[in-house]
């Protein structure tokens, strides 16, 4: 009988790797989907793949519940989970914004050091080496008006759809609260 290739390899490289050989056979706590990773980028989308898995979870339905909680309960947590997951988009391209923003401005700094270097120095290619500088100071600040720009453009949508999100779960509240307090007064 034949040694079966494949698994001798695998075998070698899970031994010289950091992983182990009971690795792909672990059982997952919550789908595959939902596992990210610990370190790196995917670790900023943590919060919306916790707000997935509440929206994939089930809600443990009591049948004991007000019949408010019965009939409104999953729009309102639907509702909010929407309302969060819109909220951490709209941050995280705020973030992307502020980092470009500061990107520029260092850049323009610099710059300007070097303009200030090259103005107190009489260089032989002064003028020259101005007229770059000054160039790549125009540069920066075309770059930093279309990033404003490409901002107010990315969040015009994700404004819009945060407040339309939060009317909705405004009405869905008030309906819930409606329908609590005549349940309240009629016992």
């Amino acid at each position: 009988m034949m040694p079966n290739r494949t698994y001798e390899l695998r075998k070698l490289y899970f031994q010289q790797s950091r992983y182990t050989a009971e690795a792909d056979t672990k059982k997952y706590e919550s789908p595959p989907l939902l596992q990210w990773p610990s370190n790196g980028y995917f670790e900023k989308l943590k919060p919306d793949a916790d707000l997935l898995q509440q929206a994939l979870s089930p809600r443990a339905e009591n049948r004991y519940d007000d019949l408010s909680a019965q009939v409104f309960g999953q729009e309102l947590r639907t509702h909010h989970i929407g309302l969060q997951h819109q909220a951490h988009l709209f941050y995280e391209r705020c973030r992307l914004h502020q980092r470009h923003i500061r990107d520029i401005d260092e850049r323009h700094l610099e710059i300007q050091g070097h303009r200030f270097g090259v103005e107190i120095n009489n260089f032989p290619d002064r003028s020259k080496r101005l007229g770059t500088l000054e160039g790549q100071l125009l540069q920066l600040e075309q770059q930093r008006r279309d990033e404003e720009l490409a901002f107010w453009k990315d969040t015009v949508e994700l404004r819009e759809k945060l407040f339309e999100g939060a009317a909705v779960y405004s009405d869905t509240r008030h309906r819930y609260t409606i329908v609590s307090d005549a349940e309240e007064a009629h016992g």
